[in-house]
């Protein structure tokens, strides 16, 4: 195949890529892998040297439609949309609206409904984190605290070792000898 010619198998993977879009990421991802890989598998044993050959063996997978509703089935998936539509006719940047063009509320219109299509008002300004702050704010207290414990203990131990306490004298008085008992004999004493 020339170099210059589009690549089908990118186009078609692509689509396939856009009629998946319900199925999750790694699942897709899979698929479309599997895809490439039996693709060119199938180009190199048949020795793929045309466009046409290439076309056959891609129509053999089925189209972009078919393969995505295979797999929607086969995930069991729920299946979005028919179709793809259409790449629509390029419309210049400046048709677009401004990017912070606004429509003011109205007052018929309940709270929560949507606003027409192409219309958006601009996002609500982020409110500052007070978590955040909040929890900064208690790390650098307990670090503070944690250090000052250090500290104190360390001194404690530091002066603990050159006034080490005296052990306890013994409170108990020793007992008075005891009174001769008049069974012992007076000599034996």
């Amino acid at each position: 195949m020339k170099p210059n010619q589009p690549d089908l198998v990118g186009e078609y993977l692509h689509e396939i890529d856009l009629r998946l879009s319900g199925l999750p990421l790694l699942q897709r991802r899979e698929l479309l892998a599997d895809l490439a890989a039996h693709i060119a598998t199938e180009r190199t044993e048949r020795n793929v040297q045309t466009e046409e050959q290439l076309i056959e063996i891609l129509e053999r997978l089925g189209s972009p439609e078919v393969v995505a509703a295979a797999a929607y089935e086969e995930a069991g998936a729920p299946r979005m949309a028919a179709s793809v539509p259409p790449p629509g006719p390029y419309v210049p940047p400046a048709a677009y609206p401004p990017p912070f063009a606004t429509v003011p509320p109205d007052a018929q219109q309940p709270f929560g409904a949507q606003q027409p299509f192409g219309v958006s008002s601009p996002p609500a300004p982020a409110k500052p984190a007070r978590g955040a702050k909040t929890g900064l704010v208690l790390v650098v207290v307990l670090g503070i605290v944690g250090f000052l414990i250090f500290i104190c203990g360390f001194l404690a131990l530091a002066r603990g070792g050159e006034q080490a306490p005296q052990p306890a004298e013994a409170t108990v008085a020793p007992a008075a000898p005891a009174a001769p008992s008049p069974a012992t004999p007076p000599s034996a004493r």
